[in-house]
């Protein structure tokens, strides 16, 4: 989920004696863009530029910039105007700001990133999150791979997307894992405010994010909630989020239209809360109000969930997360400590965990504890950061 994005690193570049880099990002991927991919770029640019490195980004088409001298944006929108602008802009950025490392914020722009490079190429970066590599038709992986091998490192978000970066060949040494982050300063700040009233009386299980159908809200729905209002009447699913109509593989998902059928099909209106887009301020509130979170996702062959920033957000409100045992959620959640983890369409099983925690507050609350603590000391974003720009250094080798 995209909460409204604003520089969250104040820390200035740590050893004076290492001269700042000269880091080109080249991304498809970014606000005002909605997703995880968003968050990884904004916050590697912002971070980058806080630590006193100078960075240029080239991406897609979308508002101004508050720094337009730092972005160059496609003029027109699409994939393909897109990639047109960062093959020619790229190169005459390149050729201009004459940066020490190259970054592709996927594989769709790995091939400007290896052109556009510094030293015959090999000085470039590219991330690595999860759908972007199970989506590969079988003709290109070969192709994707051997590129993806000159890179001087692929960065997996998780040890699930890593295993897919290895069987393309990368070697290990050249794929280190590194999560996104949570902005700590950032919700800290929004929950300084009291938090109102919200749904007095009801026990609120919380879900938030895009409506793919890999999340599973509609089957949450359909096969879960009627099983737990059975045994807690007053309890409230709050739906957080619309349908990714920017998504280049979720376009044309009517998510949200078939949730809402599934409501009135099953009468639970009493029961269910759809509220679509929300403020920052309103995300954090619910984050902060809710007893669980709530993320039950499918295992399908083409779509998979890379990490979770959701989680991460909202353990930083000492919420607990259920969610299933897919993707890199493991990553993010650490079954029976901050929170718990089951089998990917096992809708009874779902059901009674849904119920357990609900009704067993002492077990929230430790869980919740563990989540903020662990969120905090590992994957604030300054921390995130400095790993990210740690790699960067060793690419450009200076």
């Amino acid at each position: 989920m995209l909460l409204g994005l604003r520089p969250c690193m104040e820390a200035t570049f740590p050893d004076p004696l290492a001269r700042p880099l000269r880091v080109l990002i080249l991304t498809w991927n970014f606000p005002p863009r909605q997703g995880g991919i968003e968050q990884v770029m904004w916050h590697l640019y912002h971070g980058l530029k806080a630590r006193g490195h100078s960075v240029r980004v080239v991406t897609s088409a979308g508002a101004a910039d508050s720094d337009s001298s730092d972005f160059l944006r496609a003029r027109r929108a699409g994939l393909l105007p897109f990639l047109a602008t960062a093959w020619r802009a790229g190169g005459r950025i390149a050729r201009e700001f004459q940066p020490d490392v190259v970054v592709a914020g996927s594989w769709l722009t790995a091939p400007a990133a290896w052109r556009w490079a510094p030293r015959r190429g090999r000085a470039w970066v590219v991330w690595a999150y999860g759908s972007d590599l199970v989506v590969l038709p079988w003709w290109t992986r070969g192709v994707i791979g051997a590129l993806l091998r000159r890179a001087a490192f692929v960065l997996p978000i998780s040890q699930m997307t890593r295993q897919l970066v290895l069987e393309l060949g990368v070697r290990p040494e050249r794929c280190p894992v590194i999560p996104p982050g949570v902005d700590v300063d950032k919700f800290s700040r929004l929950w300084s405010r009291p938090l109102p009233e919200l749904w007095p009386g009801r026990r609120v299980v919380l879900t938030a994010g895009r409506l793919v159908r890999r999340k599973g809200v509609l089957e949450y729905v359909r096969y879960v909630w009627p099983q737990v209002i059975r045994h807690c009447p007053d309890a409230l699913l709050v739906i957080v989020g619309d349908d990714a109509r920017g998504s280049l593989l979720h376009r044309g998902e009517p998510m949200r239209a078939n949730i809402e059928s599934a409501i009135r099909e099953l009468n639970l209106s009493g029961h269910v809360a759809m509220l679509g887009a929300v403020s920052d301020e309103q995300l954090a509130d619910y984050y902060r109000r809710a007893e669980l979170f709530v993320l039950p996702c499918l295992n399908l062959p083409k779509d998979v969930e890379g990490f979770g920033i959701v989680f991460l957000e909202a353990a930083l409100a000492g919420t607990p997360s259920l969610s299933t045992r897919v993707g890199g959620i493991p990553d993010a959640v650490v079954d029976g400590v901050t929170g718990v983890l089951i089998e990917p369409g096992d809708w009874p099983e779902l059901a009674k965990e849904t119920v357990a925690l609900l009704t067993d507050t002492s077990r929230r609350h430790r869980m919740g504890h563990a989540a903020r603590e662990r969120a905090q000391t590992e994957f604030a974003w300054p921390v995130i950061v400095s790993r990210y720009e740690a790699v960067l250094r060793q690419a450009a080798q200076v």
